[in-house]
Parts: structure tokens; C-alpha cells; sequence
């Protein structure tokens, strides 16, 4: 098998001391959570650094109907339009690229183009701000959007992935995504009672390995009443890893759903 760990990661720039200025601490269980995986990725060999990273990221360019795969040779950005420009990556994309993009191509929608700038990608920079504090400079890369894909589309793409080879390398996915932005009534999107029962279900989903009770339950209008935007990501863990993942934390202390779970080949 050539996938060795899976994180579905919460991407706040506010968790990271550089645009936090002290606000971080307000969110002390998720940042107490980042740290419990740092410690799982230290056990791993080579502190948990794959070959290659698979990185879904909800802040990539939309692509209507279809997964988005970014296949611009290199990628860079910053965390400048959150105040600090020293947050920042350069990330090779992986040589596999094109054979991963055929190999889903026959399963579901795929458009690729180039997006080189990663500085509109906190769901990127933010996540790997965390995982290289622990296997140091990220490996090479695929970013992709799994937005545009309708939700069983995207626990297909999960199970797509499960059945690709990886060009003979250990991968590991990034799965970035917040749940509900509608859990407190003075949030960025004020409150709505599906916010809370949305982040409920996807946590639960993960420890009972049920995507399928997501897909029954969770219609396109209660999806747009909870204001989610990781959904996808969550749904392509649940069909790549085929199991139940770890909860490692889960709160919402500034009206966003922030969820942690995890996954490795080696867990008991």
C-alpha cells in the first residue's frame, strides 16, 4: 500500500503565533490536538515525511463539476493578507502528477491547470505550518480542490485513491478543511442550529468509518444552512482510508467547526 497517514486538519491562520498575536490561546484544544499529531508524525518513521503529499485544499481554484488538480510545476505563497509574510512555502509538485490525474480521470471529473501563487491558500500554508515543525520541509506535492465534486463524488475520489499504486512512493493525504462556520450567533456567518449537528456527524462519521450516513443525511440545502466548506476533504479521507480514524480534537471557539482526525497505517 502506498499510502502511510491521513489528517483531516482544521486550516485557522489565527491558531498560527505569527498572525494570532496571543488570539491562538483562545483556541487551546485544537492547538493542544495539532500537537498530539506533531507527537504521532515524531513515532512515524522519518518523523512521518511521505515521498509524496497529497494536499486537498478547499482554497484552491474552483473548477465547476470536477476536482481541480493544481499542475503547476512549483507553487509559493505567504500568509502576507493575514499580517505575516515570513509564514511562507515553495512546494515542488510531485512528477506523478500526470499519472495520478489519468488514474482518476477515469472515475471522476478532473480539470488541471496552473496556480502557482499560494498566498489566497491558507488551507495549504496552514496545515504544513504544523507538519513541518515535526518532518521538516514539506516533500514534493499534489494540491488539489475537491469542491467542485458533488459528495458522493468525493468519497469516490477517496476510493479511487485507495486503488492507485502511488508510482512505487509512500504518500500521505492532507485533507484541509473547517467544518461549520455557523456555530455561535457572533461567528463570521452568525448561527444556525445545523452548524453544530453538521460538526457532530462528520466527527462521529470518522470514528465509526459511516461516510455513508453523511451522504443520507446531509442534503445540498442542509449542507448550505451549515456553512461547511471541508466536507469533501472529510468524505475523500473516509473513502481512502476505508476504516475508522482517530478523533484527536474538536471545538469551535470563534464560530468555526475546527476537527482533527487521523489515521496511519501502523495505528493498533
Amino acid at each position: 500500500m502506498s499510502w502511510i497517514w491521513a489528517a483531516f486538519m482544521p486550516h485557522p491562520p489565527i491558531v498560527i503565533p505569527e498572525v494570532g498575536r496571543g488570539r491562538e490561546k483562545e483556541a487551546a484544544v485544537t492547538l493542544a490536538g495539532l500537537k498530539a499529531l506533531q507527537d504521532k508524525l515524531g513515532l512515524l518513521p522519518d518523523q512521518g515525511r511521505p515521498e509524496a503529499l497529497l494536499i486537498l485544499s478547499p482554497h484552491q481554484p474552483y473548477a465547476p463539476n470536477s476536482l481541480f488538480i493544481n499542475n503547476s510545476p512549483s507553487l509559493s505563497g505567504n500568509l502576507a493578507r493575514f499580517g505575516a509574510p515570513k509564514v511562507s512555502f515553495s512546494l515542488k509538485t510531485s512528477d506523478r502528477l500526470g499519472e495520478l490525474s489519468r488514474h482518476l480521470t477515469d472515475q471522476i471529473p478532473v480539470l488541471t491547470g496552473e496556480a502557482p501563487d499560494l498566498s489566497s491558500d491558507h488551507g495549504t500554508i496552514v496545515p504544513l505550518y504544523f507538519l513541518s515543525q515535526v518532518f521538516g520541509p514539506p516533500p514534493e506535492v499534489v494540491v488539489a480542490n475537491p469542491v467542485g465534486l458533488s459528495p458522493a463524488q468525493s468519497l469516490n475520489l477517496g476510493r479511487a485513491l485507495a486503488g492507485w499504486p502511488g508510482g512505487k512512493k509512500q504518500w500521505a493525504l492532507l485533507a484541509s478543511g473547517d467544518l461549520s462556520h455557523r456555530l455561535l450567533s457572533d461567528g463570521p456567518y452568525g448561527f444556525n442550529p445545523e452548524g453544530p449537528l453538521f460538526d457532530q456527524d462528520v466527527m462521529k462519521a470518522f470514528k465509526n468509518n459511516a461516510p455513508g450516513a453523511l451522504l443520507a443525511d446531509w442534503s445540498p440545502a442542509r449542507l448550505e444552512q451549515a456553512g461547511e466548506c471541508g466536507f469533501r476533504s472529510a468524505l475523500t479521507m473516509m473513502g481512502l482510508i476505508g476504516e475508522a480514524a482517530e478523533e484527536i480534537s474538536y471545538e469551535g471557539p470563534f464560530g468555526v467547526g475546527y476537527g482533527l482526525s487521523w489515521w496511519s497505517l501502523s495505528q493498533d
